[in-house]
C-alpha cells in the first residue's frame, strides 16, 4: 500500500511538472541559433508588447532566431542585439534594456 502511494504522489508530481512547463516559447523548425537564447526566455517572458506576454504564459509563442545584432533599436536599449519571436500574430524583435531603462518590460518592436 506504500509504495502504491508513493507511486501516486510521483504521477501527481508529474503531472504537476510537465502543466508548468507550458509558460514557455517552442523553437520554429527553422530555428537560427545565432548567438543563443541564454538569459533571453525572462526577456521575451517580461517583453513590452502584451500579447507575446500572453503567448509566453500561454506556450504559443514561436522563437525564430536567436540573439542577433540588426535593424534599429528603440529607445531604452543599449544596443540593436535582440533575438526574434512570433507571439502568434505578428514577429517581434525583444532587446535588453539598458542600465537606465526603469521600465518593468524589455523593449520590443513587433511588426
Amino acid at each position: 500500500m506504500k509504495t502504491l502511494a508513493l507511486a501516486a504522489l510521483a504521477g501527481i508530481g508529474l503531472f504537476a511538472l510537465t502543466d508548468a512547463s507550458f509558460a514557455a516559447c517552442t523553437y520554429s523548425r527553422n530555428y537560427e541559433a545565432e548567438g543563443g537564447m541564454s538569459g533571453w526566455p525572462a526577456r521575451v517572458a517580461n517583453s513590452a508588447d502584451a500579447t507575446l506576454r500572453a503567448a509566453y504564459a500561454n506556450g504559443t509563442c514561436v522563437y525564430l532566431k536567436g540573439q542577433h545584432n540588426g535593424g534599429m533599436a528603440p529607445a531604452g536599449t543599449p544596443s540593436n542585439q535582440h533575438v526574434t519571436v512570433s507571439n502568434g500574430v505578428r514577429v517581434c524583435h525583444v532587446f535588453k534594456k539598458s542600465s537606465t531603462n526603469r521600465n518593468q518590460y524589455f523593449p520590443t518592436t513587433c511588426l
